[in-house]
């Protein structure tokens, strides 16, 4: 078994992988050569018959909450020939990406699962809980705020992106955009328009909605932002104003999201769940980078399991104070013991500390490193609104 990063010239074989695995067979690579692809890196596993398995990591860069932002690989396409499965094929190039990943200071990963109990196995807990709302347009409200929504033109596109930005930082996990993931989210496609509105007051956008698509029974918004309460009203009023056209919208929002003070009406559906998986992927790099309260002081030992990635395995000392903090390896008795899943949920804030020690994922032996442990990671939840 032979595992390394893909060439250019054995991109056909990793597309005849993946297409078997994701596209039914077609042979459209047009994707490959779109403009928009971000950077990544392609892993693949090789036995006597060729290419068997492959991985992929996307570069992105995400928001923990205002100040801090961190290198992430996100994985995707993750892919094995049927008749390679349950060889191990797939584990075994996983555990490597996790080394390039940690080589190319990318701190932490992301997944969208589509299992995950068997990305458990390699460290990546779930993280973050996603609302999903769905609600028929009769029951929206109108606004006089509405009169302030416009369509968006191409000048709007630095607004909205600050717009998002600012949204975002109240998080931890969102994605750092560059221009070509706001091509893709405001962009039209060649077979489908994309339409935008904003919310605009004294000079600044306050909100903005997103979609392309749908149809009369149903459509799906690509995104709604909104800073301000009244900007949420806005946005919701412009969607009431299509009950000629469209039966009900569907939209996701973060777990603290507000639509239900706003709105409450039994043609309101709310699914909650969660999405994404996270993982750290170098201890030491991802604490570092994490800026608590500069009012919160304290030091917590830790005992880390993490069979995936044996370089977190150990004792870490963590110190922190006027928003910095230091990791350094220890030979001191640890104060709370947890795996690599626990700490990464602790560390994207979703669940909380005080959760996972509630369902019995960690083990304190100190409540001094207890409290410091809540203190360091008290912040926002997560949230993710870009898939890969």
């Amino acid at each position: 078994m032979e595992i390394r990063e893909l060439k250019t010239e054995e991109r056909e074989a990793a597309f005849f992988l993946g297409s078997q695995a994701f596209m039914s067979g077609s042979r459209d690579m047009s994707r490959l050569d779109h403009p928009d692809r971000l950077p990544r890196k392609t892993y693949g596993v090789w036995d006597a018959a060729g290419l068997q398995t492959m991985v992929g990591v996307i570069e992105y860069q995400i928001h923990l909450g205002a100040e801090v932002t961190v290198p992430m690989g996100g994985i995707a396409a993750v892919a094995c020939l049927p008749a390679s499965r349950g060889k191990g094929y797939a584990g075994q190039c996983l555990k490597y990406s996790l080394e390039r990943m940690r080589e190319a200071g990318q701190t932490v990963s992301a997944l969208f699962p589509f299992s995950f109990e068997y990305y458990d196995r390699f460290g990546w807990a779930w993280t973050g809980i996603q609302r999903t709302y769905e609600v028929k347009t009769r029951a929206l409200k109108g606004s006089p705020e509405t009169e302030d929504v416009r369509a968006a033109t191409e000048a709007d596109r630095p607004a909205i992106a600050a717009a998002y930005t600012e949204f975002a930082r109240r998080y931890r996990g969102a994605v750092v955009r560059g221009e070509k993931l706001w091509n893709a989210v405001l962009n039209n496609t060649e077979k489908e328009y994309r339409y935008t509105y904003l919310y605009a007051k004294e000079g600044r956008v306050e909100g903005y909605l997103t979609y392309k698509g749908g149809n009369r029974d149903g459509t799906k918004l690509r995104e709604v932002i909104a800073l301000t309460p009244r900007a949420q009203r806005a946005l919701l009023g412009l969607l009431r104003r299509h009950e000629m056209q469209i039966d009900k919208f569907t939209w996701d929002a973060p777990s603290d999201d507000s639509l239900w003070s706003t709105l409450m009406h039994w043609d309101l559906k709310t699914r909650i769940e969660p999405v994404t998986q996270a993982r750290i992927v170098d201890v030491p790099g991802a604490l570092s980078a994490w800026k608590p309260s500069r009012a919160a002081s304290g030091k917590t030992i830790l005992a880390v399991k993490d069979e995936a990635a044996p370089w977190n395995e150990g004792t870490w000392q963590i110190e922190f104070a006027g928003g910095e903090v230091k990791v350094s390896r220890t030979s001191e008795n640890p104060q709370i013991s947890l795996d690599i899943r626990a700490l990464s949920q602790a560390y994207f804030g979703t669940p909380t500390v005080a959760e996972i020690r509630a369902a019995d994922r960690m083990t304190v032996h100190d409540e001094t490193g207890y409290k410091a442990l809540v203190d360091l990671f008290e912040g926002p939840p997560m949230w993710m609104n870009d898939s890969f």
